[in-house]
This record gives structure tokens, C-alpha cells and sequence, in this order.
């Protein structure tokens, strides 16, 4: 009986020496998109709420440089603690001469269930709460979300061996969740330079910034299937691929946590590419 017992308890003390633990069972296969495996995550992940303005744009959107102005303050405001994501959609996004086009074929179906097709753009949403024409500004939107406590916090982290690169998403639930949730991974680039429309006539050679180029997961993010009571932290590891012309040195990649069924975002995290 005793020898029983300390067997047990080696067992566990061996169980908790090790850096990460396998979550059984959490190998997903996703129809569009990467797939992964949850694993018990050891890191200080921060305690920080962050926010997403997810701009839908277009380079014959007249007034989208105005928008860029308030939201690139915003930016210079908040640090980062604000991250921002240009969806170029719909008509307003077909490319003017030779440029390239900068519509991502994935976020269609962002556009036409999140804005809708007969919306005029810009359009902008802060943690895909509703629709706005962020030329109005931002900022109480953004205020009313970075100075809560999250529910969800997130770490990022990039790693790149031979030529190969990879992206480890920690997540730390800071209260229990009951809602169903999804991670999604995308993909933006800046400093991509081309003609914009705007009222009074055409900007050459103008900087497009924080342009969404790829999503990762599936469209509406890979499930995150694992225990979500207060306290458990996760990692996953993801494959990253650059797509053809886009420039690594002026790319980020950007995680969100988001309910599945409201398709609310709790949080949100930006690393370098």
C-alpha cells in the first residue's frame, strides 16, 4: 500500500517538473485553414487588454484617407495597446491602374456578413463590436475596452529555424468562460505604396498600412477546445507561410480570441514578422 502511494506521487511530481503538458485530443483539422495542438502553457503571459480596429477600406474609397488619419492617432495614442487591420474590400477595392489588388479573396466573408455589401466604405469595427464610420473618430470605443480587465490574456511569440517560421499563441483565461471560442491568426503588411482616390483627386504613391494579406485559420478562427476556467494558460503552435510579394520586414502577424457565436473578440496580440 505504501509503495502504491509513493508511486502516485512520484508520478505527479514528475507530472508538474515537465515544461508543457499534451492536451489530449485537441488535434483539429480545419476545412480552410492551419491546424494545431493545445498544449499547458508556462509562460508570464501579461495582463493587458487590447483592442482591434478592423478597418474596411478601399483605394476607391474617397474618404479612407481621412479615416487613416484618425485611426494612424489613435495608433500613435495608445501604443500597443491598439492594433489595426485594413480589410480592402468589394468595389471599392479594385485596384486602380496597374496596381496590385489587395483585396484577400478569405475576408470576403468577413466583409459581406460583418459590414454588409451595401454599407458605404470606410467601415470600422473595435473588437468587432458594430459597424462605424471611424472618420468620427475612435477613441471612446477604444477606451471603453483598454481600460477593462480581460477576460482572456494573450502572448505571441515568433521563431524562424531554418528558413521555416512558426508562431506560439499563449492565451491565460483570467476568469471562467462558458462561451464557445475560436483563435484566428492573420497576416498584415505595410508600406505598400499605391494610387488612393480622395476628394479633390488622386494621391500617388500613397502608403497603405496595416493591409490584411492572409488568414492563417479557418475564416472564423480554429477552436479553442480546451478547460476555460480561471487560471489554465495554453499554448499552440502554428505554421506561418509568406505569401508571394509580400515583404516580411514590414509584416506583423496579429492573434484574436473571439466568442464563436457573437464573433466578439476578447482580446487580441501583434508580433513582429
Amino acid at each position: 500500500m505504501k509503495r502504491t502511494v509513493l508511486y502516485t506521487l512520484l508520478i505527479a511530481l514528475l507530472s508538474l517538473a515537465t515544461s508543457c503538458d499534451k492536451i489530449e485530443q485537441n488535434e483539429y483539422i480545419i476545412p480552410s485553414g492551419i491546424t494545431g495542438e493545445w498544449l499547458v502553457s508556462l509562460k508570464d503571459i501579461p495582463t493587458q487588454q487590447h483592442a482591434m480596429v478592423e478597418k474596411y477600406t478601399g483605394v476607391r474609397c474617397v474618404n479612407c484617407p481621412t479615416a487613416d488619419e484618425v485611426i494612424h492617432a489613435a495608433l500613435d495614442q495608445y501604443g500597443d495597446k491598439l492594433i489595426a487591420v485594413a480589410v480592402h474590400s468589394g468595389a471599392f477595392g479594385r485596384p486602380l491602374g496597374n496596381d496590385p489588388d489587395l483585396r484577400n479573396e478569405k475576408a470576403n466573408e468577413w466583409y459581406e456578413s460583418l459590414i454588409g455589401t451595401g454599407t458605404g466604405l470606410p467601415a470600422a469595427m473595435i473588437n468587432r463590436g458594430a459597424h462605424f464610420n471611424p472618420i468620427g473618430g475612435i477613441n471612446d470605443k477604444v477606451d471603453a475596452i483598454v481600460n477593462e480587465k480581460p477576460a482572456v490574456s494573450m502572448l505571441m511569440e515568433k521563431a524562424k529555424v531554418d528558413g521555416k517560421i512558426t508562431a506560439d499563441v499563449h492565451i491565460s483565461f483570467e476568469e471562467d468562460v462558458n462561451q464557445e471560442l475560436t483563435l484566428t491568426l492573420l497576416l498584415t503588411e505595410d508600406s505598400i505604396f499605391t494610387t488612393q482616390s480622395r476628394t479633390g483627386g488622386d494621391i500617388e504613391h500613397y502608403a497603405q498600412n496595416h493591409v490584411l494579406r492572409e488568414i492563417y485559420t479557418d475564416v472564423w478562427g480554429l477552436p479553442i477546445n480546451v478547460g476555460k476556467a480561471k487560471g489554465m494558460k495554453y499554448f499552440i503552435t502554428l505554421p506561418i507561410t509568406i505569401p508571394t510579394g509580400v515583404v516580411e520586414a514590414h509584416s506583423h502577424l496579429v492573434a484574436f480570441v473571439s466568442e464563436k457565436g457573437s464573433r466578439k473578440i476578447l482580446n487580441v496580440v501583434q508580433c513582429d514578422l
